[in-house]
């Protein structure tokens, strides 16, 4: 687990997606996300059945020896999008973080969405 860690670590050293304005995924490159109570990477690469991304969250300030941490892997065939949503926690603004993957012809792109409490 401590390897994982240090692979998170040093992927937000990446610039990290923290506004709306979607970012263009490059294949097999990591790029960084901030969801305000998860932070990870994301990537995708190409496959015979459509473009694999693969988004790995770890939780911030878990206080933990073993870290939450969540995978979403997807495959997006043209004009997709696939969203992953985590709550928001309790003691903050009570918003939820969501972000949205999108596939148009042979380019993805990511982007936070502002999602208002329920």
């Amino acid at each position: 687990m401590r390897t994982l860690s240090l692979a998170l670590a040093a992927t937000l050293s990446l610039a990290a997606i923290t506004a709306a304005p979607a970012v263009e995924l490059k294949p097999l490159k990591a790029t960084s996300v901030d969801l305000g109570t998860f932070r990870g990477s994301i990537y995708y690469t190409a496959a015979r059945d459509g473009y694999r991304v693969v988004a790995t969250l770890a939780a911030v300030n878990s206080h933990a020896d073993q870290p939450q941490v969540v995978r979403l892997v997807t495959t997006l065939n043209a004009d997709q999008t696939v969203t992953l949503s985590i709550p928001g926690s309790l003691g903050a603004d009570g918003r939820d973080a969501t972000v949205a993957f999108s596939r148009k012809g042979d380019v993805v792109d990511v982007a936070l969405a502002d999602i208002a409490a329920e």
